[in-house]
């Protein structure tokens, strides 16, 4: 006999009543691995995994998840985060705990049937079907109400039984420890992101006034040709600058990586010249400590197809990381071996840089790790060297990314190291003929320049340096002002900031192209950022090219040299 609901339309006891069907563990044990293998992905994902179980263990018309919402003032809430079935547009909506079924049967501390709860709840009134029950189990974790999970049924020909209550008791255990685990994941991922993004954001702001400096350094030295006094002062200051900058970007490089946003742009180039300025760019720390450098493979010019700043990245690096495991007057030696390839593709073959010394070593215990992002080998006398522990990881991510592998190989304490990447990227012989000859146009006539930033350091330092390159040079601070001298004044480049205040480097880029007045200038866009996104925002803009501030006055040279060429 059918028991009369009280006020709220509970009908608990008739749970007792009724007759229960017997367990199908085979599917029960087969949603539940469903839902740990679903527990890896997202929160969302996740929590309907939970209520599309619930609606097919307990054959339910629809099923659920609402947790709990503390809001800073006034009651707490019911959150409808996961819906199945015919009332999923209850699907993120918030209700009162007075006013939700979810709140009676939280303040049970049980499992609670609802009899025809449109009539008791108003949420669920005007909704797409009748509801003949529903069945409502708390999620209780620690002694923490969490929220709770809820079936159905919407004919009163499909009741709930015993049987319901036992398969959403588990799946609420189930919820409730899985929750735990899954917002401490997301929490930690939150937090890293966060960081991560103040990490790049630090970097960006010490980039902005690392230009003015660097330039500023430049500028001076071509000011005061034969004081020798302040030349050797100014080449610590750019020793300093060197290090300030590698520290900058391996900062943004490691935030990068963690991130999967790091990435290369290949193009045909010497081999020579990237190991040429890898050892210009560690010189400084190879001479301070006397070490004796012995370059091989290198006798006749190497053509390759890759990434030119980041493959002087890696020899850099492994050069560094060499220097500063090394004993004063130690020996590094830097080899290069070529593979040629029995196709003809424009690859050729691959190329295998090794860099070794004899300095302390590496214990072999510690092997495993050294590619890691930001371990710091204490090689095998626990001497730390300083840096943040970025060089070796960043160094595998790039030779990963040309297609490459790294190995190291060290016979233990005292014994030296040895770091070996083999790259395919050997160009062929007609290929490194054709690259070899493009080498040889030589291109470097004065420009007229046009210079936009809101920085007025920043514009006297990078002016005082192009001019002791015989450019002429006109600076704005504002996109406006820039624009207006336009009007009167045609530059060959323009080097505008993205990140003025007002109207940005875009816009200015923008009105400029779209005035279809200047084909022939050059756009360069300087940011303290180097995203891709960045990049990709630049070109949409109109800006031919992306600069990465500091931008050193070799690369700019390169900018002018090729729009001098084309002229």
């Amino acid at each position: 006999m059918r028991l009369g609901p009280n006020a709220e339309g509970i009908g608990t006891a008739e749970l007792h009543s009724r007759a229960s069907r017997p367990s199908d563990f085979e599917q029960e044990n087969s949603a539940l691995l469903l839902l740990a293998n679903a527990q890896t992905g997202p929160r969302g994902a996740f929590l309907q995994a939970i209520a599309d179980a619930a609606r097919n263990l307990c054959h339910a018309g629809s099923a659920g998840i609402s947790l709990v919402e503390k809001p800073e003032e006034g009651e707490r809430l019911f959150r409808w985060l996961a819906v199945s079935g015919a009332f999923a547009t209850l699907q993120g909506k918030a209700t009162p705990w007075s006013q939700c079924p979810c709140g009676l049967t939280l303040d049970k501390g049980r499992p609670q049937l609802f009899l025809e709860p449109q009539q008791h709840f108003s949420l669920l009134r005007g909704g797409p079907t009748p509801i003949a029950e529903g069945l409502v189990v708390p999620i209780v974790t620690d002694g923490m109400q969490l929220g709770a999970i809820w079936v159905m049924a919407h004919s009163a020909d499909r009741l709930f039984e015993q049987e319901d209550v036992r398969l959403l008791s588990n799946l609420a255990i189930f919820a409730g420890a899985a929750l735990t685990v899954v917002d401490a994941r997301d929490l930690r991922e939150q937090q890293s992101r966060r960081y991560d993004e103040f990490v790049a954001q630090v970097a960006h702001e010490l980039r902005n006034p690392l230009a003015p400096i660097d330039n500023a350094i430049e500028a001076t030295a071509a000011f005061c040709p034969g004081n020798e006094r302040a030349l050797k002062m100014l080449e610590v200051a750019r020793r300093q600058m060197r290090h300030l900058k590698t520290f900058v970007d391996d900062l943004l490089d490691a935030a990068r990586m963690q991130h999967g946003k790091l990435s290369i742009r290949v193009s045909e180039t010497s081999l020579n010249d990237v190991v040429t300025d890898a050892i210009a760019a560690v010189r400084h720390r190879i001479e301070s400590r006397h070490h004796r450098l012995t370059v091989t493979g290198l006798e006749e010019s190497v053509y390759v197809r890759a990434d030119h700043v980041r493959l002087c990245q890696i020899v850099a690096n492994l050069l560094s990381n060499a220097a500063k495991y090394t004993p004063v007057g130690g020996d590094i030696r830097l080899s290069v071996v070529t593979r040629c390839s029995e196709n003809t593709s424009a690859t050729g073959g691959c190329v295998t840089i090794s860099v070794s010394d004899n300095g302390i070593g590496i214990a072999r215990e510690m092997l495993p790790n050294v590619f890691e992002l930001f371990v710091q080998s204490t090689r095998a006398t626990g001497v730390d060297a300083g840096g943040l522990g970025i060089g070796l990881a960043l160094v595998k991510k790039l030779t990963e990314l040309h297609g490459g592998g790294i190995a190291i190989e060290s016979a233990g304490p005292g014994q030296g190291c040895q770091v070996k990447v083999d790259l395919p990227i050997l160009l062929d012989s007609q290929v490194a003929q054709r690259t070899g000859d493009a080498d040889l146009e030589p291109v470097n006539a004065p420009a007229r320049v046009l210079l936009v930033d809101d920085s007025r350091d920043a514009l006297d330092a990078l002016t005082a340096v192009l001019e002791t390159h015989g450019h002429t040079v006109e600076s704005r601070t504002t996109g406006a002002e820039a624009l207006e001298l336009l009007k009167s004044w045609t530059p060959d480049v323009g080097l505008i900031d993205v990140a003025m205040p007002g109207m940005d480097g875009f816009a200015v880029a923008r009105a400029i192209r779209r005035s279809g007045d200047y084909p022939g200038l050059l756009l360069v866009a300087l940011t303290g950022y180097a995203s891709e996104s960045d990049k990709s925002r630049a070109l949409e803009a109109g800006f031919d090219c992306h600069l990465t501030k500091p931008a050193s006055i070799d690369r700019l040279n390169a900018i002018l040299k090729t729009r001098a060429g084309s002229r």
